[in-house]
């Protein structure tokens, strides 16, 4: 985000329990995108249902930007940093097989 005059301010923290959410969130797209169960449709419902809780929570009415995809990023990156935060694996096409990686390791192996 922009910190120039009239632009959005960047966001500097988050309410725990939108953090929280953010962990949940992460946690449960780790563990589907690396062991996903046989019929994993239970768990992308409760990854749908965290995004929407993310997506409707009441701090972004409370700031000046608002939500936005640059928003949901920040949040993202901050609560990965927090106590108890973990990177969201990046899912890519390798040989015809989608697997998960560190974000680090996405690009070296394209």
């Amino acid at each position: 985000m922009s910190a120039e005059p009239g632009g959005p301010r960047p966001v500097t923290g988050f309410p725990d329990d939108l953090v929280a959410l953010q962990h949940r969130w992460t946690r449960t797209f780790n563990r589907l995108a690396t062991d996903p169960p046989a019929d994993g449709h239970e768990m992308r419902m409760e990854l749908l249902g965290l995004s929407l809780r993310l997506d409707a929570h009441p701090h972004w009415a409370t700031t000046e930007a608002g939500w936005s995809r640059a928003a949901r990023r920040a949040l993202q990156k901050y609560a990965s940093a927090a106590p108890g935060g973990e990177e969201e694996l990046v899912t890519i096409c390798v040989d015809g097989r989608i697997i998960a990686v560190p974000p680090g390791e996405a690009a070296s192996r394209r």
